[in-house]
Parts: C-alpha cells; structure tokens; sequence
C-alpha cells in the first residue's frame, strides 16, 4: 500500500526565525546603533542598540563576548528556556548554556581564533525534565569594519517541539489509516479531488491483478489504465468514472464486471475533513468470490437450487466424516472429480431455466453410469465430486472408466451424458491426500492434467518427500515476489538463416532452488499445481519487456519472444495485460513474438483462438511451437491466425543423416511456407544442420551452434560483438 507521497522533514528554520542581518555575520550598525562598532568604542558603549535588537526577537536569544565567551544580553524568551531571570544569566559561561557537543566544539574553536556559524536541530533539556526539540543557530555579530574580529556572538533558540509532535501525530493518523486499510475485506482505493491517489490496500490491488510495477512505482495514470483495460466494457466504465468524479458530493454504488468474470460492488463515497470534501474513497468487494469452482448460488442447506445435489462445502464435509471413519479402522475410499464439456452443454443458451434443465438431466445420467449408489455433489458449471466408499484406487479407475465409456455411446433417447465428452481425476485415501482438501484438490488437479494431455482420466500418485519439499520452496518464493535473485531471465539467441544477423532473443526463466538451477520443464508444472503459473508469467513478460525496451532505446533492434503458457491464453485479460505492459515500457508490438505449443492450444482451443486473435490485433506475433512433435495438422494451421512456426528439436538433432526426419521437417517447411508462415529450427548443433535447414527454406534457426543462452547484461554487449567467430566469418564470406 502506498500512502500519498513521501513525508520529507523540513530542517528550515520558520520564515519568523529569519533575522534581519541574513544567514550570515550579523552586522551591527545603522538604525540601531549610532555609531560604528570596532576599533573605535568599546563594546559597552553599543550594547543598549544590540539588546535592543535581541529582545525584539521573538524567539529565545542571547549574546556572548567574544573574547571571554561570556553571556551579556539574554531576552525573557532566554531567561525562561535557561530557567533562570534574565539578570543571574549575564556573566555565565557560553559553553555551560547549552551543554551540547556541538556548541562544546564550536566554543572550543572560538577561543582557537577560529570564525564560523552553526545551525542545526537538536534536542535540549529544560527546567522540569522535559526535552525540547530546536533548531540552535550561532552566529558572529561582525562590526562595520571589515577585516576585524568578531566582538559578540548571538545565540538563537527555535523550539520546534510543537511542529515536531505534529509530524509524530501525523505519522500515527497515517500508521493506523494503513492498518485500518489493510483490516478490511474491501478493496480501498483514496483520491483527492483532482483524482490523484492517496492510498490503496493490499486487497485493492489483489482484487485488480495490479502488476508489480504498479505497486513500487507512484504513476497513478497506470493504476488507472490497468482498471480500466481490465473491466468488460471499458468506455462505459470510464464514462461513469468520469461522471462520478465530476460531482463532488456525489454518493454511488455500481456493478462492475471484468475481463476474468469477477462481478465486483463499487461504493464511492467523498471524503470529509473539516466540513470540506477533500477527496474520495472507492470500495470494492467481489460478489461472486467463489465463481471458479462453486455454484451460481447455494441454499442455506447447503444444497444446489438447481440440481438439490450437496454443493461444495456440503462434499468436503462428508469427505471429513469419511476421513475420519477411515482413520478409526473404516473401509478405505476414494474421489472422482468429473467434468462434462460445458460448451457442448450449453452452448449460447443462457437462459437460467435451460441451464437448470440441463443440469438435472446431466445429473440422472451421471447417477445411471455410477449403478450403485454414492454419494454425488456438484462442485460448479458441469463438474461433480464423486464419493466411492470403500473403493481404492483400483476400483475407482474402472468406475472412471465406467463412465468415460458411457459417454462415448450415444443411443436413441439416451441419457444426458451419451455422446458428451467427458475428463476424470482420480485420487484414493491415504494415497492421495490425509484430508478432504486434498483429496478434492488433487482430484481436480489430475482432472486439469488429464484435459491438457487429451486422456480420459488420470488418477493422483504419491510424490516422493524431497519432490514435497522443493514444492513448498517455490510457492514459497513466488508468494514472497519474485525480485528474489533466484529466479532470473536468460535469452537465446536466433539467428537469421540466409544473413547469419542475430534476429531475436528468447527469454528463458531460470529458477535457482537449494538443490541446482532448474529449467522451466521443471519447475513450471509445480507453479501451475500452485496456482501461481499466472504470477510467475507476468513477472517474466514485464522484465523481458523492460530488458528489450532498454536494448531498443541503446539502439539495438531485436525482437523478443516470450513463451505463452495455456493457463495465461486462456485467460480472457492476457492480452489486455500485454498491451498495458507494452505501453508502459514502449516496446513496439511489432517487435514481439509469442510462442504457444499444441497441448497450449488443447486446455481450451476456443478461449486460445480469441486469445491469438486478440494478440493479433495488438500487432504482437503468435508461433506455433514444437511444431511436428505433436498432431498439429493443416487444419490446425490454418484455423488460428499464427504468423510462423518453430520446427521441434527432436526432428532436427538426426539430420541430415536421417532420411526420415529430413524429409518431415522439408515437408512440414513446404506447408507451413505454403500457407505464408515464417519457419525456424530449434535445437541447431551442428554446421551440417544449419545448411539443411537453410537450403530448406527456414527463415531463422537457433541453438547451441549459434551461442547457449545469457543474461541480459551480456546480450548487448554480445550482439554488437557479432557473435560467435564462426557466425562473423560467414557474415563476411556472404558479403559480395
């Protein structure tokens, strides 16, 4: 949370302070004294015009011989900060007045012959026991003649003690506005008039994904850009923002909707001090805060109004009684998480009568294909929680199976589920977990795994303790933000294939964990089982962007690529986050690639295709990765807009000796050119492979030949070397 802009104490002394000689010597002389002071009269005969002078001063003020270092004139301010009346204090010792070092020191250089002033704040003890904050300022009363000594010193009190408190009131109101900020549920988002922001909480950016730029850096116009790129219906949105800011007094509740599907509360309500509105305070408190897994609404019996199947919390409860039936000698179980395909179900019918229709019937064909009765609870959309009592792992495989069969049938008048694909994650107690949030965690979490590899079904196996533990080691560095050193970006080089140029880098993330470097395959798997796979993408997109910016502004072309996980395609904000990242970096949307892979495509090929087309829109580059590795087939090329394709490593380590693989990658060359594609080769090693790849028609390669990847220090300083020798003397044997 930041609060308003940095508090800076002032050590200037109050504009009353000022005295009228300036911040230097004091001059003695004209209006207040009649005659010149130095080689001619003694200093008795000026001092009623210079006590004059003190006691004028609103401050306390006395003045000391210069020669004896002894007090001649005090003002009844002095008398009442030294404690003693003005007349006991003449003759007093200067360096017993005020028994700081400071002055100690300044004292001692005085009696050395030396001249100075001094100025500074320090706290002083008073009659009574309490201390005083002051600003203490020395300074020599210079006679008219130029070149003589100083003949007195006037010493100047300040008492900052009032103002000094008020910062320390200050600090307290702003200590217990950020706690009561942070206390609360809602998101809390304070403006002054102008719109300027003041404060906001943690929850406040949680609930808008704020990216951590936003957070350290105090540029209010990419708070305000970031909201309002991530709202369903952003002119509206601002037409409204700017109609509640243009009435002062105004007093309002909206409905807001983001990009990601969470429907939010808006309250704003002006800020009063004094009488005066000085400001605004926002609130924002999410409605449908368990949309991801939950059901539209819930029964205070804890029952689905649509199907009347137990919800969520009612299926945990029953798994806590079977867990703890289990642990007192019961009968060992297991848990299905099923999930129907949801677009097949519903479609563009979002009529709530329909959906309701549709769910008790999906839920009698789930009941037929279970046979015996257990128990089923609908844990949101067209997924289910199974409970299969006394079944283990073995068991609850071939129930899965069981129903997947079921669904691939399709018969005249059949139930719901015939026909109606269908993905099941198995997990078995104790195997799978010691209690029921586990259980239906892993559940889902093999259900998710299964989808994205195209099974059926997959059941949750044991990890072994130091898998646990290293587990627990990045959740625990991404919760804790990812500026910790252990996690950095390196970038690879890919190489143009006819000029030899360096065309881009590709960033890499790199993960340091106690037990060696690890690369992205793995440690992005247990990112994605933590539900931390979008933060750690984030994170790489803006430094990349930052690191090429920064290289574009040195004068250094290169494109970037970065590679897009199927977690961050499908979400409906990613490339609204892109865009808001590219504008505040400045790096050109041209000059960004995205690499996706097929199984990317596969979690949710309708969400993936909107999402390319978004990016594509932006100007931002898509390529299909690990091409010919997978199934990906003609159709798949030409029904998402990608700009080119990266021919996968394992079709490239063999050639050109193996016949087989160097007449796929020709062909796969020959049909992605064919379609207008751009084609590179990843995994290049050798010069042999490099010349097959280029005669074939590949634009670019990359790999180990051209130079393994690097950090970004070194990746300006390396391109404008030209790279490797081996790539230099090319460069220049093509040259004509």
């Amino acid at each position: 949370m930041r609060l308003g802009g940095s508090h800076e104490r002032r050590t200037a002394a109050p504009k009353a302070l000022a005295p009228p000689w300036g911040d230097g010597a004091m001059r003695l002389g004209g209006p207040m004294s009649a005659r010149h002071i130095g080689a001619g009269p003694p200093l008795g005969q000026s001092l009623p015009a210079q006590a004059a002078l003190v006691d004028s001063l609103p401050d306390a003020a006395w003045l000391v011989e210069a020669q004896n270092l002894t007090l001649l004139h005090a003002n009844a301010a002095a008398a009442t900060w030294l404690g003693e009346p003005a007349a006991q204090l003449v003759g007093r010792r200067a360096d017993t007045l005020l028994p700081a070092i400071e002055d100690l020191a300044f004292w001692n250089d005085v009696r050395a012959g030396k001249t100075g002033t001094l100025s500074s704040e320090t706290e002083l003890p008073l009659p009574g026991g309490r201390v005083a904050h002051v600003l203490r300022r020395l300074v020599p009363v210079q006679p008219q003649v130029v070149g003589q000594a100083p003949r007195c010193y006037l010493v100047t009190l300040h008492d900052l003690s009032r103002e000094r408190r008020a910062e320390r009131d200050q600090e307290v109101l702003v200590a217990e506005l950020r706690a009561t900020l942070e206390a609360t549920a809602d998101g809390i988002l304070v403006t002054d008039l102008a719109g300027r922001i003041r404060a906001f909480n943690r929850r406040f950016a949680a609930l808008w994904s704020l990216p951590e730029s936003a957070l350290t850096e105090r540029q209010d116009q990419r708070v305000y850009d970031w909201m309002r790129l991530n709202v369903a219906q952003p002119m509206a949105y601002q037409d409204r923002l700017d109609a509640i800011v243009q009435q002062m007094l105004l007093s309002a509740t909206d409905t807001l909707k983001l990009v990601d599907g969470t429907v939010l509360e808006r309250v704003t309500q002006p800020q009063w001090s004094h009488g005066r509105p000085i400001g605004r305070v926002y609130s924002f408190r999410e409605m449908n805060r368990r949309r991801a897994g939950a059901p539209r609404r819930e029964r205070g019996d804890n029952l689905d109004d649509w199907t009347l199947l137990p919800v969520r919390s009612g299926f945990v409860s029953r798994l806590e009684a079977a867990v703890s039936a289990a642990r007192n000698g019961g009968p060992a179980f297991s848990v299905l998480c099923i999930e129907y395909d949801r677009e097949a179900l519903f479609g563009c019918n979002h009529d709530d009568a329909s959906h309701a229709r549709t769910m008790v019937d999906l839920t009698e064909g789930l009941r037929a294909g279970l046979r015996t009765p257990h128990m089923v609870a609908r844990l949101g959309g067209a997924r289910f929680g199974v409970l299969l009592d006394g079944a283990g792992e073995a068991a609850a495989e071939a129930m899965a199976k069981r129903l997947l069969d079921q669904a691939r049938i399709v018969t005249p008048g059949g139930l719901a589920t015939d026909g109606l694909a269908a993905v099941v994650g198995v997990a078995t107690y104790p195997q799978a977990g010691m209690c029921a949030d586990d259980l239906i965690s892993n559940a889902e979490l093999v259900m998710a795994q299964a989808r994205r590899e195209g099974a059926g079904y997959r059941s949750h196996h044991y990890t072994s303790p130091s898998d646990t533990r290293r587990q627990v080691r990045l959740e625990q560095a991404l919760r804790e933000g990812l500026s910790d050193p252990a996690f950095r970006i390196q970038y690879l080089p890919r190489v143009d294939a006819q000029t030899g140029q360096i065309q881009a880098v590709e960033a890499l993330v790199r993960w340091q964990d106690a037990q060696g470097e690890l690369l992205p395959s793995q440690f992005l798997p247990m990112a994605e089982r933590s539900g931390m796979a979008g933060r750690l993408d984030d994170w790489v997109m803006e430094q990349a962007l930052g690191h090429a910016a920064a290289w574009h502004a040195a004068g250094l072309a290169l494109h970037l690529t970065l590679n897009v996980s199927g977690w961050q395609l499908t979400q409906p904000s990613y490339a609204r986050r892109l865009e808001a990242v590219l504008r505040h970096t400045g790096f050109p949307a041209a000059s960004l690639e995205l690499d996706v892979t097929e199984s990317a495509l596969a979690t949710d090929p309708e969400s993936a295709l909107q999402a390319i087309k978004a990016l594509r829109r932006l100007g931002v580059g898509v390529v299909l990765d690990d091409f010919g590795a997978g199934t990906a087939s003609l159709a798949l090329l030409r029904r998402y807009p990608f700009t080119g394709v990266k021919i996968d490593r394992s079709l490239i380590i063999h050639l050109p000796r193996n016949r087989s693989d160097a007449a796929m990658v020709a062909g796969l060359v020959q049909m992605a050119r064919a379609l207008g594609l751009d084609v590179m080769a990843e995994g290049v090693e050798t010069e042999a492979q490099r010349r097959f790849v280029a005669e074939q028609g590949c634009s670019g390669w990359q790999g180990k030949l051209c130079a393994p990847a690097m950090d970004p220090r070194h990746v300006q300083h390396w391109v404008r070397q030209g790279g490797v020798p081996a790539l230099t003397e090319r460069r220049a044997a093509n040259q004509p």
